[in-house]
C-alpha cells in the first residue's frame, strides 16, 4: 500500500507542477487565485515532505522523537486548514468573475459576507479544547473545519456551475477551471465525512480516494491551460490548377 502511496503522490506533484508551469506562460494574470493556491500547495507538500524526512532519518531519542511527531502533526493541520481555506476563497474569486452587468457589486457584497461567515462559524461550531485547556488546538477542530470549507466549497461551486451555465456568453477556460475545482472540493469533503465512519485500520482509504480526486482535478487544470495549436486546412493540389471562371 506504501508504494501505491508514492505512486499517486508522483502523479499529484507532476499534475501540480504542470499546473503552474501552463499558468506561468500566459495564464498567471488572469487567475492569479489559481496561482497563489498552486504555489502555496507545492511549497507546503514539500515543506512537509522534507520535515517527514528529516524527523524519520535522524538518529534521536524517544523524547526527541515524539516531540517531532507532534510538531509534524500540528504543521500537518495547520497547513490542511489554509489550503481549504484558499480553495473556499478560489471558489468565491471566480463566482465574482463570473459574474457581470449592474448585479456584480451587490453579488460582491454577498460573496464578502459569506467569507466572513466560513471565517467566524468554526469557532462558534467546534470546540477547540473539548476535553479542558491544552497548549494545542486538538486535531478534531482541524478535521471538522476543514470538512465544512470544503463542504461549503463544493455547495459554492455548485452555485457558480449554475451561473456559468446560464451564461450564453460564459468563459469555457474559466468553466473548465471550475469544474477541477469542484472535483477537488467534492473529493475532499467527501473523504472528510468517510474518516468519522470508517475504522482506524481503513483509514487510507479516503486517504486515497482524496489523492485520486485531487489527482483528477489538477488533470482538468492541465487541459484547461494545456495550449491549443491551431492547424491550418490542407490546401487543395488541383486548386492552382483550376482554369478561372469564363
Amino acid at each position: 500500500m506504501r508504494y501505491v502511496y508514492y505512486l499517486i503522490e508522483i502523479g499529484d506533484a507532476l499534475a501540480l507542477v504542470t499546473v503552474l508551469v501552463l499558468l506561468l506562460r500566459g495564464h498567471s494574470r488572469k487567475f492569479w487565485a489559481l496561482l497563489v493556491y498552486v504555489i502555496w500547495e507545492l511549497l507546503s507538500n514539500v515543506a512537509l515532505q522534507g520535515f517527514d524526512l528529516l524527523y524519520n532519518g535522524a538518529v534521536v531519542s524517544a523524547s526527541s522523537s515524539a516531540e517531532a511527531v507532534r510538531w509534524y502533526a500540528r504543521l500537518y493541520w495547520m497547513n490542511d486548514v489554509i489550503v481549504d481555506l484558499l480553495r473556499f476563497l478560489l471558489v468565491i474569486g471566480l463566482m465574482y468573475r463570473a459574474t457581470s452587468g449592474p448585479k456584480r457589486a451587490s453579488v460582491g457584497r454577498i460573496l464578502s459576507g459569506i467569507v466572513v461567515v466560513a471565517l467566524v462559524l468554526p469557532f462558534l461550531l467546534f470546540p477547540m479544547f473539548p476535553m479542558g485547556p491544552k497548549p494545542w488546538i486538538e486535531g478534531t477542530w482541524f478535521n471538522s473545519t476543514s470538512e465544512l470549507l470544503n463542504f461549503g466549497a463544493a455547495i459554492m461551486n455548485l452555485v457558480l456551475w449554475g451561473v456559468l451555465l446560464a451564461d450564453r456568453k460564459r468563459d469555457p477556460q474559466l468553466t473548465v477551471v471550475s469544474i477541477g475545482l469542484g472535483v477537488v472540493v467534492t473529493g475532499a469533503a467527501i473523504s472528510y465525512g468517510f474518516r468519522y465512519l470508517i475504522p482506524p485500520e481503513a483509514q487510507f482509504i479516503p486517504n486515497i480516494f482524496l489523492m485520486l480526486t485531487q489527482l483528477v482535478g489538477w488533470s482538468i487544470w492541465c487541459r484547461a491551460f494545456w495550449p491549443a495549436h491551431g492547424r491550418q486546412p490542407a490546401l487543395d493540389p488541383t486548386a492552382g490548377n483550376a482554369m478561372p471562371p469564363a
